[in-house]
């Protein structure tokens, strides 16, 4: 069991801890930054974070040796509310970025500005 808690720290650790931080301070792939605000990229980077310490928090309590009862008090207290914190960050940052966008002035294709009828 050891082994797989060991996996899982570095899993995380090799995935979500260089991509929060890279998202943190601005940057992200290609495709993301042509469709997204900067602001949502440095939400998601924390939201990534967040997920990171979700997630590592019930095999640090495995690995730890704390008593089971004390071990599954900690991971109910934080787990879900650190994953789902992740996912109202995520949410959040895809509806601001969505009204941004409505709430911008309305172009042709061609990018002129369309003509005022009166």
């Amino acid at each position: 069991m050891a082994v797989f808690l060991w996996c899982w720290i570095g899993l995380f650790t090799a995935v979500l801890l260089p991509l929060g931080i890279a998202m943190l301070r601005g940057w992200a792939p290609k495709r993301a930054r042509a469709r997204w605000s900067r602001a949502r990229i440095r939400v998601q980077g924390v939201a990534a974070l967040v997920l990171y310490v979700g997630g590592l928090v019930p095999a640090v309590a495995d690995l730890a040796g704390m008593p089971s009862e004390a071990a599954d008090i900690l991971q109910s207290a934080t787990t879900p509310h650190l994953v789902f914190l992740s996912l109202g960050l995520q949410g959040g940052a895809a509806l601001s970025d969505w009204f941004g966008r409505r709430t911008e002035p309305w172009t042709d294709p061609s990018g002129a500005q369309p003509r005022q009828v009166g």
